[in-house]
Order: structure tokens, then C-alpha cells, then sequence
């Protein structure tokens, strides 16, 4: 099988600051806690990346494999490979990019009665992003024994310039009214905008500058008593435009550095339920569930596929379902409390590519744990996976976007095994 090296040296520095001012005002109409700031960040890196694809044998810890051409005669004229190497430099790319960012911001909640709250947020955000890109080409490196050097990537000696100004504009208003001591219901909207990175400068030519915009609602009602609680949201995200362009791996050239742009909008709309349920004695239930919808709405590619194919299907990596069950006993011994616990996490299907032509298939794991505190001292041994079940977090996130050819993942980013911590901590 085909399988790709990555030598990747990247060196970041970052530094950054907060400045506010609160205050509290008590009206007519309520009380009011104010906040407004400023900040600011500054950051970078330079960044060197090569990429190396190998043929290697489809087993644990494989060897590299070459691949011999024979003539008539039993003679080998040359090889494919050059000692496992399909390709010297499949990929290549250098630069260096320096970031900054400021940003306005301020909050207000507004406590009108003791039963109804309302709360805003907004924040403004000037990016400016300069930096350069070392322009690579295709060489032939002149080996007449193999074919991996035939196409190899280069530095040209050229670089191409990055210098980018965007803005962000992220607001959100929300409410609170309690029924009474065991009801209550809020609602809240807000807007998300998403720049592009300064990674963006080491792509040359330099792809759509897109943000992604969000618009995001949601209402629901809590309902609490005697310990228990339960709170229901349903909720809607509307992301347009979606920006989801990538780099992914082209197995025809065998080059992971190609932005591939994919933008449209998409929708996420669903319920979910967050509650503890008291039982008699010791012991308590909580858990929470998802429902959800994620799902494109309109998408368009300069792969020369038909974006549409994308229309309706699941976001990539999103589940329609997942939830998590908790009980739990709670006991004392003089001073000494002692918290036994359980787990279970389940996860939905899900797709690692657009089309949702490869299953990510669903799973489900169990997990123990227990604590026991003492005065300063905690001791918390934590046991997770313990079925050993088998599952896929997420595909290969560097080249699934278009599917892996078969319906179900063959490979990805597994569930960790059963596994078991110690924890042991001290307060002062």
C-alpha cells in the first residue's frame, strides 16, 4: 500500500494582552454589570514541510517495499522506487508569516427583576496578516535507475508575498426568565465570523479569501427539584458562507499541498438534554443527548466535480446522534468521601468525506472511575474504554474529504484501548 512521510519543522512565537474596565450600576430598571476592553495579540512562524510518499507493506510496523522493473533477460533496467520512496518530494513548502490582531469588545448583563436577566456581547476584530511563501516547481533530479525522481518538487528560487486586512464582527444577545424556583426558559442568538489563518500565506497562488459566518439560535427550559435538574435547548446554525476548503492528498499526482476550495452554506438544527436525576440513598443519574441535522445546503469546488453532489448530505465528521449516561454513588466516612462512577459514551454514524461516500461507523464505550477525598488529599483512579470496544474518532482528516472508495472507513484516527490512570493531587 501506498503511505506518506511528513518531516514538519515549525518554529511559533506569540504574545499577547488584555485591558478592561468593569463596572456595576444599579438603576430603576435592574441592575446592570458592565464590561468593556480592548485586546490585542501579536504572532507568527516559520514554517518548513516535506513530504515523502513510500510503498510499504500492509501489516504492523511495515518495511518499505521497492518495486522492481525486469527484462527479458532477468535483468532489472531500474526501479519505481528508490528504496521504498515513490516519490523523492511529493510535497514541498517554506515561509514565514507574522500575524496581528485588535480587537474592541464589551458585555453587558442586565439583572431587570430577581426572575428576569437579559445579557449582551459584542466584539470587533482588525486582523493584518504579512508574510511570504518559497514557490516550488517539478524537477527531474536525473537518476536514470528509478522513476522516483522524476517529478519531484523544488524551490524555484521565487517567493510569493501574502498581505492580507480582514475584519470580524461576533455579537450575542440572550434572556433568562425563571417561572419560579423550578422553571425557568431563556433564548439566546448570536453571530460567529471566522477569518482565515495566517497559514493561508504558505498557499501560493493565494486561495478565495472566504470567512466563515455563522449565525447561531437557540431557546429552551430548565426544570429543577429536590437535587434534580433538566435542561432542554433546541437549537439552529446557519454557516454562510461555510468556508471548508482543505489541502488534501491527490492520488494522481500524490501531492498534499493543493488547496482544493469548497464553499457554501450548510445547516445545523436539533434538540438537546442535559439533567441529574436524585435517586434514594447514595446514588444519582445524569446523562445528556444530542439530536441533531447537520447537513450542506449548497456547495460549489474548483476540482471540476459537481459540488452539488454535497447538497443535503451529513457535515463531515458530525453525528446525528450521541450521548452519554453517568451514574454515580456518593459516600461519606467520617471525613473521608468517597465517589464511585460510571460511563457510557455512544456516538453516532458520521462520514469522513462530502459526498458521504465512507462511513466513520458508530461506537460505544464504557468507563469506571472512583474518588476519594480526604482533608487536602484526593486519590481519583480512572478506567476508560474498558470493553476494549473498537471505533473511529475521525478518518484521515489529510485526505478523506472525497472518501477513501469503499463505504466503510478502513482507517483513521482509532478509540483509544482500555486504559487506566492514577491521579493523586494536594490542595493548599
Amino acid at each position: 500500500m501506498q503511505a506518506q512521510y511528513r518531516a514538519i519543522q515549525t518554529d511559533f512565537y506569540s504574545t499577547q494582552g488584555d485591558l478592561s474596565v468593569t463596572r456595576k450600576l444599579d438603576t430603576g430598571f435592574g441592575t446592570h454589570d458592565i464590561r468593556v476592553g480592548s485586546y490585542g495579540s501579536l504572532w507568527g512562524q516559520t514554517m518548513f514541510t516535506a513530504y515523502q510518499n513510500y510503498l510499504i507493506q500492509v501489516k504492523s510496523q511495515p518495511r518499505v517495499l521497492d518495486l522492481a522493473a525486469y527484462a527479458a533477460s532477468g535483468a532489472v533496467p531500474g526501479y519505481v522506487t528508490d528504496h521504498g520512496s515513490l516519490n523523492d518530494a511529493v510535497s514541498l513548502n517554506a515561509g514565514k508569516v507574522d500575524g496581528q490582531l485588535i480587537a474592541l469588545y464589551g458585555t453587558d448583563s442586565w439583572d431587570i427583576t430577581d426572575r428576569l436577566r437579559l445579557d449582551a456581547g459584542f466584539r470587533h476584530e482588525w486582523y493584518s496578516y504579512s508574510g511570504y511563501d518559497r514557490l516550488t516547481g517539478a524537477y527531474n533530479l536525473g537518476d536514470p535507475t528509478t522513476l522516483a525522481d522524476n517529478n519531484t518538487r523544488g524551490f524555484t528560487g521565487a517567493i510569493g508575498t501574502l498581505r492580507l486586512k480582514q475584519q470580524a464582527t461576533n455579537w450575542t444577545v440572550g434572556g433568562n426568565y425563571d417561572l419560579s424556583r423550578h422553571i425557568g426558559m431563556y433564548l439566546r442568538a448570536s453571530q460567529l465570523d471566522v477569518p482565515q489563518n495566517t497559514t493561508i500565506a504558505f498557499t501560493y497562488p493565494t486561495p478565495a479569501v472566504v470567512p466563515t459566518k455563522a449565525k447561531l439560535y437557540e431557546a429552551g427550559v430548565k426544570l429543577a427539584a429536590g437535587g434534580s435538574y433538566l435542561y432542554v435547548t433546541g437549537f439552529y446554525t446557519k454557516f454562510d458562507p461555510l468556508n471548508a476548503s482543505f489541502a488534501g492528498f491527490n492520488p494522481a499526482t500524490g501531492r498534499a499541498d493543493v488547496t482544493t476550495t469548497f464553499i457554501g452554506t450548510a445547516e445545523t438544527k436539533g434538540m438537546e438534554a442535559d439533567g441529574r436525576l436524585r435517586l434514594p440513598g447514595p446514588f444519582s443519574l445524569a446523562g445528556s443527548v444530542t439530536v441533531q441535522n447537520p447537513r450542506y445546503l449548497n456547495f460549489s469546488s474548483n476540482t471540476g466535480l459537481d459540488g452539488s453532489r454535497a447538497n443535503g448530505k451529513q457535515i463531515v465528521r458530525e453525528p446525528r446522534l450521541f450521548l452519554n449516561v453517568r451514574p454515580t454513588a456518593d459516600v461519606a466516612f467520617g471525613a473521608t468521601k468517597v465517589s464511585l462512577y460510571g460511563r457510557y459514551d455512544y456516538v453516532g454514524r458520521r462520514y469522513t468525506d462530502f459526498f458521504n461516500s465512507t462511513a466513520l461507523p458508530a461506537y460505544g464505550s464504557f468507563g469506571l472511575g472512583g474518588i476519594v477525598s480526604d482533608g487536602v488529599w484526593q486519590v481519583q483512579v480512572v478506567g476508560d474504554n474498558i470493553t476494549n470496544a473498537h471505533g473511529f474518532t475521525e478518518g484521515n482528516t489529510a485526505g478523506d474529504r472525497f472518501g477513501q472508495g469503499v463505504p466503510t472507513a478502513i482507517f483513521g484516527r482509532p478509540l483509544f484501548g482500555r486504559n487506566v490512570r492514577l491521579i493523586v493531587s494536594r490542595s493548599w
